[in-house]
Order: structure tokens, then C-alpha cells, then sequence
């Protein structure tokens, strides 16, 4: 089974807040802070601390607003979570992770290059190798977000960032 250097994992859940409750709780390191690493722009407003109901609420806004709009009430799964985890010896940067977010982004068709209506989203740090981005699967416009394959593409995006940045495979036990 091969091994990469950065493992990412792409999933649907029906709730955000539980989701949002569950990586606050993921942190059992007393040196790392976690923190909310990034958000869509214009996201929510600069704050030291964040009530995770208000992010919740701020990502499904345009969950919220879908049937009022075309008038079809959305199914359920609607957040989408991807989570990347560095499994090398070397730490990423704060710069690192937000390029990393940037190419997934794109690739899987959540915030697309150039794209004023992209789905709302928001990075977590909570543990210094890792990186979880949540988002809802209703663009700001109303319609579906296109996530065709889009754990494969967030996959690629990893692989291709973790070549071009020369990360190294984690060795597995019994390797030189």
C-alpha cells in the first residue's frame, strides 16, 4: 500500500456545528494552539475567539437560503470536510499550509480560481501536523458546488505540493 507524505481524507457529514465541536475537541498537545487557520472571503469578522455556533451557522447561511432561492430544500451531507494530515518528520509552515489549502480549494471545485459565488469554507489547525477545511456543498449562489471526485482530485493536489516541496514519504518499519 503506498504511503504519502501528506494522508488526506474527504468526507459529508448533516451537521457542521457537530463537526466544528468535534476538531476543537481533537487537540491533546499543550505547545499548539489550535486556531482558525483561514476562511472565504469576505469570511467572518477578525475575532480572538469564535463561537463555533456562529461559524456553523455563517458556513450553512447559504444552506439556509437555498430553498427560498430556487425553491428546493437541500438533502442532507451538505458539509464537506477535508482533512490532510502531514506525515513527515519535517513541519510545514504557516506559508506551506496555506498554499496547500489554496491548490485544494481550487482542485476540488470548492473555491475555484476566480470564483465570486464558491462555496463558503474555513481551515482549522488543530494539531501542528494537520489541517481540516470545512465547507458547505451549496455555493453562495445557490447552486451545488461540482465535487466530482473530488477526494481523488484533493489527493492529487496533496501529491502534487508534496513533490514540488520534495516532502518525503514517512518510512514505514523494517525500512533503511
Amino acid at each position: 500500500m503506498a504511503t504519502y507524505p501528506l494522508q488526506c481524507t474527504v468526507r459529508r457529514t448533516e451537521s457542521t456545528l457537530d463537526l466544528l465541536n468535534t476538531l476543537d475537541a481533537l487537540n491533546d498537545d499543550p505547545d499548539f494552539e489550535p486556531s482558525l487557520f483561514a476562511t472565504w472571503s469576505p469570511g467572518p469578522p477578525d475575532q480572538e475567539v469564535y463561537d463555533l455556533r456562529d461559524l456553523a451557522a455563517l458556513l450553512d447561511e447559504p444552506r439556509a437560503l437555498r430553498k427560498p432561492r430556487t425553491g428546493h430544500t437541500p438533502s442532507q451531507r451538505l458539509t464537506w470536510h477535508c482533512s490532510i494530515r502531514n506525515t513527515t518528520q519535517s513541519g510545514l509552515s504557516d506559508d506551506h499550509w496555506w498554499h496547500l489549502l489554496q491548490q485544494v480549494l481550487n482542485a476540488t471545485g470548492i473555491q475555484p480560481q476566480n470564483d465570486p459565488n464558491s462555496c463558503r469554507w474555513l481551515a482549522v489547525r488543530s494539531t501542528a501536523d494537520r489541517l481540516d477545511i470545512v465547507a458547505t456543498v451549496i455555493r453562495q449562489d445557490g447552486s451545488w458546488a461540482r465535487l466530482h471526485n473530488d477526494e481523488r482530485f484533493a489527493q492529487y493536489a496533496c501529491e502534487r505540493f508534496a513533490a514540488d516541496h520534495k516532502l518525503n514519504s514517512p518510512k514505514r518499519l523494517g525500512e533503511e
